[in-house]
C-alpha cells in the first residue's frame, strides 16, 4: 500500500492537537469508555463507581470472550468464573484467552478472597493490573483513569497495537505500512468507517493474525472513538 513520499509515525500523535480528549473533564471520558465485569458473585463497587460516572456492565460468568468485544476494560475475577473453559485455572485462563485475541483491552484482575498462588501467578502475567475486590473505591477509581486515559489517546493506543502485531510476528513493513494508515487517518479526522486505515484493515493484503488483532480494536468502538 502506498502512502505518498513518507510514512506517517505515532510520534506524531502526541500532538495536542491530535488528542481529541485533551480539554474532557475526567467524567467525560469516563462516559466514553464500556467497563465489563466477569464475577460469579455481585461486584460490590458497581454502584459507587457508576456514581462517579463509570459506564458499568456486569455479565455475571462467562463462557467465552465473545461478550466482551462490546467492552474497553474488563474487570475479571480470578476464582469461579471461566470454568467452562479451564476448570483449574478459571479466571486466570480466561484473562490469557482476552489478552491473546482482543490485545486492545485492559483487562484488571480481582479476587474477593486470598490469591491462589498459581491463579494469581498466572493472571499477573496476562492482565494489566491486580486488584483486591474490597480495595478502596479511591483506588478502583485511579485505576480505572489511568487505563481510561490512554485508551482515549491514540498514540497509546497504537503502541498496544504495534506491540501485538509484533508478537505475532507481522512483518515490520506491514506494521509501518498500518501504522502511517492509522495516524493518517487519525490526522486527517477521516470518517472511521472508511477511512484509509479500515480499508486496509479490511483488504486481502494482511495476514490472518493481522487482522484479528486490528479487527478487534475496530469492533470495539474503540478506533471511532479516536476521532472524537
Amino acid at each position: 500500500m502506498f502512502f505518498g513520499s513518507r510514512y506517517h509515525l505515532a510520534n506524531e500523535l502526541r500532538d495536542a492537537t491530535h488528542q481529541p480528549f485533551r480539554n474532557a473533564t475526567p467524567a467525560e471520558k469516563r462516559s466514553k469508555i464500556s467497563i465489563c465485569v466477569i464475577d460469579d458473585n455481585p461486584f460490590e463497587p458497581k454502584r459507587n463507581l457508576e456514581n462517579a460516572g463509570y459506564r458499568i456492565t456486569f455479565l455475571g460468568d462467562v463462557n467465552s470472550i465473545d461478550p466482551v468485544t462490546s467492552h474497553h476494560i474488563v474487570l475479571c475475577d480470578l476464582m469461579g468464573v471461566g470454568t467452562a473453559l479451564d476448570q483449574k485455572k478459571q479466571g486466570a485462563f480466561l484473562i490469557k484467552e482476552i489478552k491473546r485475541n482482543l490485545p486492545e483491552k485492559y483487562v484488571v484482575a480481582y479476587t474477593g478472597g486470598g490469591f491462589n498462588q498459581i491463579v494469581s501467578r498466572d493472571a499477573a502475567i496476562n492482565a494489566d493490573f491486580l486488584l483486591k475486590k474490597d480495595a478502596d473505591i479511591e483506588e478502583w477509581v485511579d485505576t480505572l483513569d489511568m487505563f481510561i486515559s490512554k485508551l482515549v489517546n491514540p498514540y497509546e493506543v497504537w503502541q498496544r497495537q504495534r506491540l501485538a502485531l509484533a508478537q505475532r510476528e507481522v512483518d515490520s513493513k506491514t506494521i509501518l505500512e498500518l501504522e502511517s494508515a492509522f495516524v493518517t487517518s487519525i490526522i486527517q479526522r477521516e470518517r472511521p468507517g472508511s477511512s484509509k486505515f479500515k480499508r486496509f484493515v479490511e483488504s486481502g493484503d494482511l495476514s490472518k493474525d493481522a487482522r484479528s488483532v486490528l479487527q478487534g480494536m475496530i469492533a470495539s468502538g474503540l478506533y471511532a472513538l479516536l476521532f472524537g
